[in-house]
């Protein structure tokens, strides 16, 4: 503080004591004249206007000294190494994403541009192993896992000082990892040397880091419908202590069993599950799924996805289901009946309130409950009992088809069925036939024979003076199996129908053949058992995935291949495949898969995932008919390099640091818009000067003392 009087400062004493005279002289005269609780009022407000006109006279300042922000820089580094995309804690945030609010330009009162307006030049850069100038895309470059290069980008805030601009202070956000160039600390020393501080903003928390990671132990369990299904899990503690872990066994969003295990340091342990007993074949998904503590260090292994194949059982449960007794049951009895391979069922209408029934699983009526179906793998049907059964039992076989993975053979006049069945009966339209002589037939060996059962050699046919149907309209995914010689119309039709197949045959007096010959029984024999089983083997799967056991390194594109075959079993070449992908930090996407010109019914995609962790695949296939197929996967995606290795938070290295330099050090959680660095002392300074008698205040104290004065020696009659 100081005084900006012009004249001698012995002048200045001598108009003081003249004042201080003069103001005596007048409270002598004040006190002789009035009274003296007055006077000492006039007294004070004169005193009180003299010394604001002295402060006028000698004109006090107040002298600040501040940055030369015209002759300095601020140099601002933000960590985006690959351990910046780590979480601390599960729920958490990952660690760039705390630093980037601090350096969003758009954003009014964030401290980048708080630097800004008080400190003028402020260079932003990011380092990883390399450094560059921070923009919009910067924080996106953690995602590729690169090394930290700390001590390198120190020391290039020291080679990039510019002429007449000298760096004034350095703020690092970092969470103290440094695997690659210099030692940090010794370019350190050469921040000291020159009295720049480095201030430091520690980004991450302190925990003990570790992994829990779980798999399947049997990549190939034996799988048979209503056979035990064994799953065993390996999990591994790579924790220093010991650990607790939660394992579940899952199939789709339904938690199978859940088992929680204690595991010491290094320590790894197989888990036996309960015994399964799945009900059908086809394919299931099954996943493992382990709940990890905080300071897990690798997502990827946290859960384990399986595709299990279930092969059809060794004995196929059929229901044989007819209003009438029809020359060809007992045949089938015998077939079907006397084979180790096959549970046969039936139901046949005597009479009007009487029912033959045939096996264990069914009663002498009709079935009344829609999950009557379920029990059974393959269906014979006669059409003409349709009209006999409730409309829930008929709708639901389609669901015992679709959904279920059951196998129909529908025989005999298609009349009202196709109205009741709709699409699941392949045969949209027939001809009834009754033929003078026998009708040859031809056999195709795809998709219900092999080259063994050598069909070439089969002679089925059409019973003459018996009436049979021909296909004449069928599905557009329906495929005629057995086909006429003469005219090539098919008598029997197929199609996949959802997770199941269905037929339609023609030729409900195919008894004839069993009754020919020895040859012609042999066949009768091996056809229909071929059919029953293949019908009730479940649907071929449609939407065959390329799955991949092995773990993607992120950063790499991931492939979606699938192989689509149609209701005939064909190559899909006209399909709409997509693929919703899900995954860690609500990733979602939505990919549409385009055919691949190598391969028929080969469709392929592809995404980039951004962070480590399970992603689901939920595939859907769309048919031009409407038909809709779906399936699920899960591709695992961990870290790779040496930024996976260690994510720890090096707190006191970056304590050492700052203190090293004589800047500050705060972690990000204690960070605000409105901290302040440490500045290097010999920094360009401006001197400032703030004039008291410049301020608006000290003139209307002036005029409300004098203005007082005045009206008091008024009322009192003073001049």
């Amino acid at each position: 503080m100081g005084i900006d009087w012009p004249a001698s400062p012995l002048l200045l004493l001598l108009i003081a004591c003249f004042l201080v005279l003069a103001l005596w002289l007048q409270g002598k005269a004040l006190f002789r004249s009035t009274l003296p609780r007055l006077a000492w009022k006039l007294v004070g407000l004169r005193v009180l206007t003299t010394c604001l006109l002295l402060l006028l006279l000698v004109r006090p300042f107040l002298s600040t000294e501040e940055p030369d922000v015209s002759r300095m820089k601020l140099l601002a580094l933000s960590d985006l190494s690959g351990s910046m995309d780590a979480k601390d804690e599960k729920q958490g945030p990952r660690r760039i994403s705390e630093v980037a609010p601090f350096f969003a330009v758009d954003r009014e009162g964030a401290w980048i541009n708080q630097m800004r307006s008080h400190y003028g030049k402020v260079d932003r850069f990011g380092f990883s192993n390399e450094v560059s100038r921070l923009s919009r895309n910067s924080w996106q470059v953690p995602e590729l896992g690169k090394k930290t290069a700390l001590g390198d980008a120190l020391h290039s805030g020291l080679s990039q000082e510019v002429e007449d601009f000298e760096l004034g202070s350095v703020v690092v956000f970092s969470d103290g990892v440094n695997n690659q160039g210099r030692d940090m600390l010794a370019v350190a020393k050469e921040y000291r040397a020159r009295g720049i501080p480095i201030n430091v903003i520690g980004v991450g928390k302190e925990l003990l880091r570790g992994d829990i990671g779980v798999s399947f132990a049997d990549r190939n369990p034996r799988a048979v419908a209503k056979e035990e299904l064994l799953f065993q899990a390996e999990v591994i503690n790579k924790f220093p202590g010991r650990k607790k872990a939660r394992v579940s066994l899952e199939k789709g969003d339904q938690v199978v069993e859940e088992i929680t295990v204690d595991l010491e340091g290094g320590e790894s342990k197989v888990l036996s599950f309960a015994p399964l007993f799945p009900k059908f074949a086809g394919s299931q998904r099954y996943r493992l799924v382990v709940v990890t503590p905080e300071g897990d260090s690798d997502p990827s292994n946290d859960s384990d996805s399986l595709l299990v194949v279930i092969n059809p059982p060794e004995q196929f449960s059929v229901l044989y289901l007819s209003n009438q007794v029809r020359p060809l049951y007992p045949f089938l009895k015998r077939t079907l009946g006397n084979e180790e391979r096959f549970n046969l069922s039936s139901i046949v209408r005597l009479g009007e309130n009487v029912f033959h029934a045939f096996g264990e699983k069914v009663k002498p009526d009709y079935p009344q409950d829609p999950n009557d179906w379920m029990e059974f793998n393959t269906v014979l049907l006669d059409l003409e009992c349709l009209a006999e059964l409730n409309a829930s039992v008929v709708s639901s076989l389609k669901d015992f088809v679709q959904k279920r993975g059951g196998g129909l053979l529908a025989f005999g006049e298609l009349g009202e069925a196709r109205k009741q069945l709709g699409g699941l009966l392949p045969a949209k339209s027939t001809e009834r036939v009754l033929a003078k002589d026998n009708l040859s037939l031809r056999v195709y060996e795809q998709p219900l024979f092999t080259p063994k059962d050598r069909v070439e050699k089969m002679k089925p046919f059409m019973p003459d003076r018996l009436p049979g149907y021909f296909v004449t309209t069928q599905n557009k995914g329906a495929r005629g199996v057995v086909v006429s010689k003469a005219n090539g119309k098919a008598v029997l039709s197929v199609q996949a129908y959802g997770a199941g197949k269905s037929a339609y045959w023609g030729v409900p007096d195919d008894w004839r053949r069993a009754i020919g010959n020895e040859s012609g029984a042999k066949e009768f024999r091996k056809f229909w058992q071929t059919v029953t089983q293949w019908l009730g083997e479940g649907g071929e799967d449609r939407l065959k995935i390329d799955e991949r056991e092995d773990v993607l390194p992120r950063g790499i594109d991931a492939t979606l291949k699938v192989e689509a075959l149609g209701a005939d079993f064909e190559p899909a070449m006209d399909a709409m495949v997509k693929a919703e992908v899900m995954g860690p930090d609500g990733f979602s996407k939505t990919i549409q898969l385009y055919p691949q010109g190598a391969t028929a019914g080969q469709y392929s995609g592809s995404f980039r995932p951004k962070l480590p962790g399970a992603y689901a695949v939920k595939y859907n296939l769309l048919f031009p008919d409407g038909e809709e197929l779906n399936s699920e996967s899960f591709i695992r995606v961990s870290e790779t390099g040496e930024e996976s290795k260690d994510l720890s938070y090096a707190e006191r290295e970056l304590k050492m640091l700052a203190k090293l330099t004589g800047g500050q050090f705060l972690s990000i959680q204690k960070m605000n818009d409105n901290w302040v660095p440490t500045f290097a002392e010999s920094i360009p300074t401006l001197q400032k000067r703030a004039s008291l008698s410049d301020l608006w205040p000290f003139f209307i104290m002036l005029f409300l003392a004098a203005g007082f004065e005045w009206v008091l020696r008024r009322q009192v009659g003073l001049r």
